[in-house]
């Protein structure tokens, strides 16, 4: 059975790689895909409606379209940006060393509610 061409989830921003001169790529994780990783276009420049809502550690809830190689951002409104997380260097630096964990320890598309 084919899935859905568009699709909607709730994702934390893992990681950003620059992608052109205006787009990203995103290392997402979910509770029903697991990590995921999708191109947000545009969301490099200044007048971005995307910007905000795919910055680091960032809950968003997400529209994405599926792309042939890439999963493409179409939408995003943020649940949770975690300022209080953001406001503390300690704590950045922790939630940052943990993302890259999870980054790093975790396979593409194998879902952990649990993780999540």
């Amino acid at each position: 059975m084919n899935s859905p061409r568009v699709y909607q989830t709730e994702a934390i921003v893992l990681k950003r790689i620059k992608l052109g001169e205006a787009d990203r790529i995103l290392t997402l994780y979910t509770p029903n895909l697991g990590k995921i990783r999708a191109v947000a276009k545009g969301s490099r420049r200044t007048t971005s409606k995307l910007g905000g809502h795919v910055e680091l550690l960032t809950h968003s809830q997400l529209m994405l379209a599926r792309g042939r190689n890439l999963d493409i951002v179409t939408q995003a409104q943020t649940i949770d940006n975690f300022l209080a997380l953001k406001d503390n260097l300690d704590k950045l630096s922790f939630g940052l060393y943990i993302s890259e964990l999870v980054d790093s320890f975790t396979p593409d598309h194998v879902d952990d509610r649990r993780l999540f």
